[in-house]
């Protein structure tokens, strides 16, 4: 029952404060705080809104809503908004406080009404609850007699005579004066309008605490605001005598949310603003010549009308945009989206992408790569083929007379995906060597359907060798025939392309592949998401026991690391972490003596970190940077790349000057790189070490020397400038 009261307790405290920072799309807990004190600047707006939050999640819970949306905020938000406004307009009584819960039910069953329509289109629902809401209740309000219209803010400077004197209006009066720009001083009101606080202490808070959670946002709301009143200028309107129920406040939050939240913060999001917030200002105005028939402000509505609309139009175009690029994971933070999303790229299929592998197994060389000398050409460009050779390079054993002296020839072939077969011949004889069919150009050929409009095909096979049939499905790596010298095929080789149609001999289509390693100079390095080239060996990546039983990280498996002997406390002693999985099915770490969390994902073959949220004086902070990515095979002198976020491993005003500049250039990195160094297999146990770095300058490096023994990474040693530890496994 305790935990339970606990439990309840913690959803509640969160929701309550994600609530407020909600509104600028954000789960910051200064900015919250922040805006809570701002709500109270008017005692009765505050505590209307603050009512209007508990009322609204406390139902959500007891409705048996999924906690997680009740901590995010989501259900809470817009009833604070409608509480807020509520709280200005009518006095305080018994008819207030009842239509507060009223109002706090009504906004609720908005928002989840609202949520599951637009859920299906993967669109926010932003602030429509609220507009419907507190339309709803000022529009009845005229019939509640009980319920009188508040005078507060029509005499300001009686109501700060009664609280403090004359003294108080002089201080008023000078504060006011500090600020001459009426440009600055319309933001600052529009700043201010959100929490329904007409006054400029409002503002500047509000502007400082978006400073504070992010710097993106900040500049995107100066931007914003700058250009709606510039072209109200240009068109002979002036934004300083609107009301101040949508003063500004329409085009700071769509910069924000169409800027740098809803959509990756870069050059083209800036320069889409441009076009957009004139559309803002037009809806603006003549939603405001509508509304002025019912007697009611626009609020948000307009907002509201051009990011959904716009969000939309994004999500039904052919493909995803390359310089429009939608935020697929949220982090609730512009810059937090900006480099994940750019570390993502590099790290990383998209979520409309297949993961596709080479159709081998083993070392092949690649005889001919996109656009090639021979066969490669126009609408067929995009192939390549496969081929086995020797030490010296050749190709074949013996003479080369017959298809069978070639390295290649009888190796099996497998689906380089999951799938289903969706297309195949066999039955052509394999040539003579030197010797085309022309006429059977593509020889014994499969063709897999992996997805929508992706199809793998493999060609040359040998005749009778095929596995599968139409319509069979097939996993990736099942072998579904030999190579084999079919077809266009003058010496045994296999031809591998990506197509969008199920035919065989469709046109092909530019496609990465993932996971293989290229051998070059005697070294190896791991491509995840390229193309192979002309001449290049490539190899397909292979499990080790070792590294895959360490890396075997399965919901509910405790790690305990010891650090004995060391001066700084948050680093001494024991150190547990537990495997757990959130809402979204994805995997991550939680220190039980910090809270800290580190997300990772294992493809089978690599084992990534993907975030870290927490602090830093945590060893699982360590982990995360030292494990960043790890191929779970052991490949003597291989070498494996990665960077890591700017978030992640900078911090104070180098980061923050960053951050200012980062949708326009990113010029901090942090490039990670790991080494495989030695394995020593015993008759009783395999040990292995590898070696990762990550540089922060030419001067700063953070090292970490690795052992793996049994079934665990058995301890890492940490070394940087001024901080050095070891960290011994002692269960896993």
């Amino acid at each position: 029952m305790k935990e339970d009261l606990k439990d309840i307790v913690n959803i509640q405290g969160e929701g309550f404060l994600n609530s407020y920072s909600q509104i600028f799309f954000s789960d910051n807990r200064w900015l919250a705080f922040l805006l809570l004190l701002v709500s109270f600047l008017d005692p009765y707006a505050g505590t209307g809104g603050a009512l209007s939050v508990i009322i609204s999640n406390l139902a959500a819970q007891s409705l048996g809503f999924h906690s997680f949306y009740i901590r995010k905020g989501y259900y809470g938000y817009n009833s604070l908004l409608v509480g807020l406004g509520f709280g200005l307009t009518f006095n305080l009584g018994a008819a207030w406080f009842l239509l507060i819960f009223v109002a706090a039910l009504l906004t609720l069953l908005f928002t989840i009404a609202i949520q599951g329509f637009l859920f299906k289109y993967s669109l926010p629902y932003l602030s429509i609850p609220f507009l419907l809401g507190i339309w709803i209740v000022l529009l009845a309000s005229g019939e509640f007699s009980a319920l009188g219209l508040s005078e507060r803010g029509v005499y300001t400077f009686n109501e700060l005579f009664a609280i403090g004197g004359k003294s108080l209006i002089d201080g008023v009066e000078w504060f006011d004066s500090l600020i001459g720009s009426q440009c600055i001083r319309t933001y600052l009101y529009s700043m201010g309008a959100i929490f329904f606080q007409y006054n400029l202490l409002a503002g500047i808070l509000i502007a400082a605490g978006l400073l504070i959670y992010s710097r993106i946002a900040f500049t995107l709301s100066i931007f914003g605001f700058s250009l709606a009143w510039y072209f109200y200028e240009f068109i002979g309107s002036d934004i300083s005598v609107l009301g101040y129920s949508y003063i500004g406040f329409n085009y700071i939050l769509t910069s924000i949310a169409l800027g740098g939240f809803f959509i990756i913060p870069s050059r083209w999001s800036y320069l889409w603003l441009l076009w957009l917030l004139p559309l803002v200002i037009v809806v603006t105005v003549s939603l405001q010549q509508l509304f002025a028939v019912f007697r009611l402000g626009v609020y948000a509505l307009p907002f509201n009308i051009v990011v959904i609309t716009f969000l939309y139009v994004l999500k039904i175009r052919g493909k995803p945009g390359q310089r429009l690029v939608e935020t697929k994971i949220q982090h609730f933070s512009p810059e937090k989206n900006l480099y994940y999303q750019q570390v993502t790229n590099d790290r990383f299929f998209s979520a409309e992408e297949v993961p596709v592998s080479l159709p081998v197994m083993g070392e092949w060389t690649i005889s001919q790569g996109y656009h090639g000398e021979h066969t490669h050409k126009g609408e067929w460009a995009h192939a390549i083929d496969l081929i086995m050779t020797g030490s010296g390079g050749e190709q074949f054993r013996g003479e080369g007379f017959i298809p069978r002296d070639y390295y290649c020839y009888e190796k099996p072939v497998a689906a380089p995906a999951d799938g289903t077969v969706a297309d195949l011949t066999d039955g052509i004889p394999d040539n003579l060597i030197g010797e085309n069919n022309i006429r059977q150009n593509w020889g014994n050929s499969i063709v897999i359907r992996h997805g929508e409009n992706l199809f793998s095909q493999v060609s040359h096979l040998k005749p009778g060798s095929i596995k599968v049939k139409k319509g069979d499905p097939v996993k990736k790596g099942d072998i579904i025939g030999l190579c084999g010298n079919s077809g266009r095929s003058p010496y045994p080789h296999l031809h591998f392309q990506l197509q969008k149609t199920p035919h065989i001999g469709s046109k092909t289509l530019h496609y990465p592949l993932s996971n293989y390693l290229m051998k070059k100079n005697g070294k190896m390095s791991l491509k995840t998401h390229s193309v192979p080239q002309k001449d290049e060996k490539i190899i397909t990546t292979q499990n080790h026991p070792l590294f895959e039983k360490a890396f075997h990280f399965l919901s509910g498996r405790k790690l305990r690391y010891e650090i004995s002997d060391h001066p700084l406390k948050w680093l001494k002693g024991s150190h547990t972490w537990e495997v757990k999985t959130d809402e979204y099915n994805n995997s991550y770490f939680e220190c039980l003596r910090t809270g800290a969390v580190a997300y990772f994902y294992n493809n089978g073959n690599i084992h990534y970190f993907t975030n870290f949220i927490g602090t830093r004086k945590s060893l699982l902070y360590y982990f995360y940077l030292g494990f960043y990515k790890v191929l779970t095979g052991y490949y003597h002198d291989l070498t494996i790349d990665d960077n890591l976020p700017p978030d992640k491993v900078y911090g104070g005003i180098r980061l923050l000057l960053q951050d200012f500049a980062a949708p326009f250039c990113i010029y901090m990195k942090a490039p990670y790189k790991l080494s495989y160094l030695l394995l020593d297999e015993d008759f009783y146990e395999a040990k292995a070490s590898v070696k990762a770095s990550i540089s922060k300058s030419k001067k700063e490096r953070l090292e970490f020397d690795i052992q793996l023994s049994g079934q665990c990474i058995s301890e890492f040693h940490f070394r940087q400038k001024n901080l050095e530890f070891k960290a011994l496994c002692t269960e896993s």
